[in-house]
């Protein structure tokens, strides 16, 4: 029988399912439920040495004659400690020693409990990996768990061999109960590389067969010729649909770009019908990131991991495949070792009802002003975007395919995107518009004291006095005190900084004046920097994309109480 807590169970799952056989025990009470599980599977070999030191290099022994993955594993405190010189030469000798230190709660550092340090900063410096895994009480410590023991597994080899190390918190030695009669089979994460050989992609495009295949396409992954026509085979082959936004500009037959609104129209049958099999991700940071992950959230997808980024990304807690290579590469090979062709409705279906949302028709307000900015964009242009509403209500209006699309979406923050902006521009022979807001304006205002300011910059600055984004999903109530420090209310107007530094001002407080100030704010024969202000208000702007998705909601009387009556049984179930 094995230990019936869950962090037990997932590290012996995945130390069988990674093939790490030969464990090197040193004796103690604190890792008493993991050694004791050990103990119960004869798949493990296990060793027993006393002294930590001689057990690590005993394990290097080990490593040496089978050329395989060996494990030790100790009690917590200086037992951690005296592994550090075996570690230091695994780490020099390139040796895959997974070292599992066992460890009190966390919360206990610090607090005068006996034989206990901080062990996880112990090898930072001589190990390829560190991590601690979590006492799982709940869903996502029983994710993370998992995930970070993939991540060591697959860094003991990963880029050549070395140690690493996992610091595993336990309650109390004597607590366990060791009731679980069979080692689950956990979620293994495989890693694979550009080396497969062609019998293994055969295997890997067979997993495609009769799947609904999905792509999401995120920022930072050009479309290239090559790769445009690898994707477009491999598209035609599965019958993909991609998923994507203007950050990647990525234009392709197959494309959906105005993924946030799609998401959000989906009817009921719709969601389920249309919930894809496979997920390939390409790239990162995508302006629908919220509303995929809600979709993808309890249904059975599997995520596979498309590029040459060197970290475990698993944002719908569904990743089992990585493909660590150039993604041309990927889909060019992929595609070439499938022995069959799917021919079914996915793709079509996913585009029809992309093309079925109307384009906003709003009052005067943020979203007028945004609109008219998009509408009118010259081809062959550059187009920066700020964080919050602006990058949010500009994708909902289609631009050309020559325009470029940029965003400091890495981490969404509002400083900097108009340093960035001015930055893009100073060393660009096309026009590069950039729209912002208020907060983000005001933050980032030093950014137009520059020598480098280009006469080709068109900055369109949306002030409602603060910050809308905060009241979106808030009461009417509770959003009046916001002003005072949450909204950062303000009543400052942008002119006398602008003009002080040489750029033509605008400006605009209807929608007849944003209608004729767009015209000159867009004419790229204009060799002065030139600078629109379009004045609204918050209260307006908050409840324009509500109102919008109003207009385009598709759902029937009867999907809208169903939903709502789940909604309400959810909340019920929670407490």
């Amino acid at each position: 029988m094995f230990s019936d807590n869950k962090m037990v169970l997932q590290l012996l799952s995945l130390l069988k399912q990674y093939g790490i056989s030969r464990i090197v025990v040193s004796p103690g009470s604190r890792h008493f439920a993991f050694v004791h599980s050990l103990e119960a599977d004869d798949y493990f070999k296990l060793y027993s040495v006393v002294d930590e030191r001689s057990a690590a290099f005993f394990a290097l022994g080990l490593i040496q004659q089978t050329g395989e993955i060996v494990a030790v594993t100790c009690s917590s405190g200086t037992a951690c400690m005296n592994y550090g010189s075996g570690i230091v030469e695994a780490f020099y000798q390139r040796l895959p020693l997974l070292v599992l230190s066992s460890d009190r709660l966390p919360q206990f550092l610090n607090q005068l409990e006996d034989q206990m340090y901080d062990q996880l900063d112990t090898f930072t410096h001589c190990t390829k990996y560190q991590g601690q895994l979590p006492v799982i009480s709940n869903s996502i410590d029983e994710w993370y768990c998992n995930r970070i023991i993939n991540e060591a597994m697959l860094e003991l080899t990963h880029h050549g061999n070395g140690p690493v190390h996992l610091n595993i918190p336990f309650e109390a030695h004597n607590s366990d109960k060791f009731e679980t009669k069979e080692i689950p089979l956990v979620r293994k994460i495989n890693l694979s590389t550009s080396e497969l050989t062609s019998e293994q992609w055969q295997v890997y495009s067979g997993k495609l067969k009769g799947k609904k295949v999905m792509i999401v396409w995120g920022q930072s992954v050009t479309m290239t010729k090559e790769m445009e026509e690898a994707v477009t085979k491999f598209c035609n082959n599965f019958d993909a649909i991609i998923l994507t936004d203007k950050m990647s500009n990525c234009h392709h037959p197959y494309a959906i770009n105005n993924t946030t609104v799609v998401l959000g129209i989906l009817r009921p049958m719709e969601r389920l019908n249309l919930m894809p099999d496979i997920v390939i991700t390409i790239g990162g940071n995508y302006i629908f990131n919220n509303e995929l992950k809600a979709y993808l959230r309890g249904s059975n997808v599997k995520h596979w991991q498309v590029g040459k980024e060197d970290k475990v990304c698993d944002p719908f807690r569904k990743l089992t495949e990585i493909f660590e290579m150039d993604e041309s590469f990927f889909f060019r090979v992929i595609t070439n070792n499938c022995s069959f062709s799917h021919r079914g409705e996915y793709a079509k279906s996913w585009i029809d009802i992309s093309q079925l949302p109307a384009l906003p028709t709003p009052t005067y307000n943020e979203l007028y002003a945004i609109g008219a900015l998009m509408n009118n964009l010259p081809k062959n242009v550059d187009l920066q975007l700020a964080n919050s509403c602006t990058i949010r209500m500009a994708h909902f209006f289609p631009i050309d395919a020559s325009i470029r699309v940029n965003c400091n979406r890495g981490v969404n923050g509002i400083d900097g995107s108009m340093s960035t902006a001015v930055g893009f521009a100073a060393d660009n022979l096309r026009t590069t518009f950039y729209v912002t807001g208020d907060l983000s304006f005001f933050y980032d205002m030093n950014s137009l004291w520059v020598r480098h300011l280009s006469k080709k910059m068109r900055i369109m600055l949306v002030n409602n006095g603060g910050g809308a984004i905060m009241y979106a999903p808030l009461s009417d109530e509770t959003r009046k005190t916001l002003p005072a420090h949450i909204g950062a209310g303000h009543a400052m107007s942008a002119r006398g900084w602008v003009e002080s530094v040489g750029f033509k001002y605008l400006s605009a407080h209807n929608k007849n004046e944003v209608d004729e100030t767009i015209k000159v704010f867009c004419d790229v024969t204009i060799e002065q920097p030139i600078f629109l202000e379009v004045f609204t208000t918050i209260n307006t702007d908050v409840n324009s994309i509500k109102e919008y998705y109003a207009t385009i909601n598709r759902k029937t009387y009867a999907e809208k109480i169903l939903i709502e009556v789940r909604n309400i049984a959810k909340r019920i179930l929670n407490k």
